[in-house]
């Protein structure tokens, strides 16, 4: 039986990290290298090939339904095309959402990551209300 493979769209998007992002991003660099570079590679794909990675056929990224926004989360673990030996803990997912700027320019913005290795989904409705603010926040500020 032969494996599936898929071809991503190349779109290449504008990525902006929000600063609490970004300060979380730093921690997984300091803890483990390894899953400090699937974190990069994810946030690279989503670089590279925005909503392509939203669809059925890709693993990366998953909608999140419950979020009142058109918020998406970036899996780290199970294993993807991107992180294909993610198979062990920690299991990350990187929230994020877009946001139209003054210049009417739509961007991606990465709001939170957060290990759910021991809450599981629990952790969820805090981590969606926590994006969503921040995401409400990000955009007041720079559609001007």
């Amino acid at each position: 039986m032969g494996s599936a493979t898929y071809v991503l769209e190349c779109m290449r998007v504008e990525v902006r990290y929000h600063p609490l992002f970004q300060r979380w991003l730093e921690e997984p660099a300091e803890v483990d290298e390894e899953v400090f570079g699937e974190v990069m590679a994810l946030l690279t794909a989503l670089e590279l090939h925005g909503r392509a990675l939203e669809d059925e056929v890709h693993e990366e990224s998953h909608a999140i339904v419950t979020a009142r926004y058109d918020l998406r989360a970036l899996r780290r673990t199970p294993p993807t095309n991107t992180t294909p030996y993610a198979t062990d803990p920690p299991v990350l997912r990187i929230i994020y959402g877009y946001c139209r700027t003054g210049a009417g320019d739509d961007v991606t913005v990465v709001l939170i990551g957060g290990d759910k290795t021991t809450l599981g989904n629990v952790r969820y409705p805090r981590h969606i209300a926590e994006a969503q603010a921040r995401l409400d926040q990000y955009c007041r500020q720079y559609r001007r």
